[in-house]
């Protein structure tokens, strides 16, 4: 909290609140702030009125600021007239006091908008014109574009650039090789990349692929990729205007070097595929892939990236390869790295979203400028929007020098940052029942009666975003109505303007139902009818 650069003393704040929730507001106030409790239970009751009918303006003057809780509803603009004094809104939530008062100037905080709300699109307006600046700014000494008409800046300074894979590539149409492009672009995706497939060279395919996603360039703005050590794929990449290679290595080099154009990006790995060779040793890659880069830079090839190859966790080991992306950036401090992040989430029986928001952390720190990224297994679904997020996280700590949070960016999905600390009062002469719970994990009862109006199908489509729930006539299971929305809501309303549920229970289940099949939409889960979301499988 600021001081008055006059006297040296802190301002004189008085925060309002309710009943119910004043013990917590006592918890986190700081010691030169009072307190003024209303006669309501709930702060989100206290109304402008309300303050004024218990706050008189003499009182009101004995402060520079007054803070209501940022629950109240009405636009408390007018009262700083009424009383002579600043009156904000302050955080919904207790524990976020601390951050509304003492953390920031809390006279800068809004009569309108809650403090955290509107701390919070502060710092990710502030968040969003440092990532536009590393984006925009002209090239410095050691950087380059990658792209022929998007211009995708590459530096150590810059954001880094993710790549989405659209993985065994040759095996899809050409309907699904764009609807999976247009997914992975509208995931955040600055680079497509083609992934062929080992051993089995379609080099004409390649040629296809690339001169359809070119179609998509001028609409969407992106660069393209090639995902092989084949030789002849990557020539027929390079002729159908592939803008970057990965990868080149010992096997392949001599081959391509000379027909590979100086405004095409190379990814170099430490390699030689031909041979099966992969150096074990850290000072073993490290030296291979030296090699490599002093032999693309000598015939000019200057937008070029270090690929150590980070390998699974446990075995053959995670930590060790990661111990080859530091130490080939003590050796070479200039030239840009790449890591493929599904080598890592793909491998480990875990939610991904933590591990992206490490690999971006990591690639800010390393100067790792290409991430790669897989968005195909149902576990790894949305990992595009995941790493995009994370790494605008990463770059600005980076940009601020802070550690990755507090900038309005957060990539928190199944969890939350913080508590309810709401408290309930009043409930102390009522009856209690603590209801136990089944053992049998089962949603619901299975000895029920059918609704006379009929029953409901609901399934959904992540890539697409969208439930689907289809009406099923009673009697003859004959769906006669399907309905399609991307919330629970709509299609729940729809439901009941239509008459379609009799039975209180029938009405509780569909409720139920649509509002778990969007959390499914949502977190990527798959959705199955009747089956728990959240549960731990049992082995009998």
């Amino acid at each position: 909290m600021k001081k008055n650069p006059m006297d040296n003393t802190l301002p004189k704040i008085l925060v309002i609140t309710g009943r119910a929730a004043e013990p917590i507001v006592r918890k986190y106030l700081p010691e030169n702030v009072a307190i003024l409790v209303l006669p309501v239970d709930v702060a989100a009751f206290i109304t402008s009125k309300m303050i004024i009918e218990n706050l008189n303006k003499k009182t009101a003057q004995n402060y520079d600021l007054i803070i209501t809780p940022g629950l109240v509803q009405d636009d408390l603009t007018q009262l700083k007239n009424q009383l002579g004094v600043p009156v904000v809104k302050g955080p919904q939530y207790a524990s976020d006091i601390k951050m509304a008062i003492v953390d920031t100037d809390p006279f800068t905080l809004s009569p309108v908008v809650a403090a955290d709300k509107y701390l919070k699109k502060q710092k990710a307006t502030m968040s969003q014109n440092i990532i536009e600046q590393g984006s925009n700014a002209p090239l410095k000494k050691n950087e380059f574009y990658i792209g022929f008409k998007k211009k995708l800046p590459v530096g150590l300074n810059r954001p880094p650039i993710v790549m989405a894979e659209i993985v065994d590539a040759p095996k899809l149409s050409m309907e699904e090789i764009a609807e999976r492009a247009l997914y992975y672009l509208s995931n955040g995706a600055d680079i497509l990349d083609i992934g062929a497939i080992a051993n089995e060279p379609e080099p004409q395919k390649i040629s296809k692929i690339i001169k359809k996603l070119k179609s998509l360039q001028e609409q969407y703005g992106f660069a393209i990729s090639v995902d092989t050590l084949n030789i002849e794929e990557i020539q027929a990449a390079i002729k159908a205007g592939v803008e970057l290679i990965l990868s080149i290595d010992h096997g392949n080099i001599e081959h391509l070097i000379n027909e590979i154009p100086k405004d095409v990006g190379v990814v170099f790995v430490p390699t030689n595929v031909e041979k099966g060779y992969l150096p074990k040793t850290t000072q073993e890659r490290v030296n291979s892939l030296i090699q490599l880069r002093d032999k693309l830079n000598e015939a000019g090839l200057t937008k070029i990236f270090a690929d150590p190859i980070i390998e699974m966790p446990v075995y053959p080991g995670f930590t060790n390869s990661l111990s080859h992306y530091i130490e080939y950036r003590k050796i070479d401090p200039e030239t840009p790295m790449m890591t493929c992040v599904g080598n890592v989430t793909e491998f480990i029986a875990a939610d991904p979203i933590g591990i992206n928001a490490l690999f971006s952390c990591i690639s800010v720190e390393l100067g790792i400028q290409l991430l790669l990224v897989t968005d195909v297994s149902v576990k790894c679904r949305g990992g595009i929007k995941e790493v995009v997020k994370s790494r605008d996280l990463a770059f600005v700590a980076k940009q601020k020098n802070a550690p990755p949070k507090g900038h309005g960016i957060e990539i928190l999905m199944a969890k939350s940052r913080i508590a309810n600390d709401l408290e309930i009062v009043g409930f102390k002469n009522i009856e209690t029942l603590e209801i136990s719970t089944k053992e049998d994990n089962q949603l619901y009862r299975l000895d029920y009666e059918p609704d006379p109006k009929g029953s409901f199908t609901i399934w959904i489509d992540y890539h697409k975003q969208k439930i689907y729930v289809t009406h099923l006539k009673a009697g003859t299971n004959k769906p006669d109505l399907l309905l399609v929305s991307s919330k629970a809501r709509p299609i729940y309303e729809e439901i009941l303007n239509r008459n379609l549920l009799t039975k209180i229970d029938h009405a509780f289940y569909m409720g139920r139902e649509l509002e778990r099949a969007e959390i499914c939409l949502y977190l990527g889960k798959t959705y199955i009818q009747n089956k728990q979301t959240f549960c731990e499988e049992r082995i009998n």
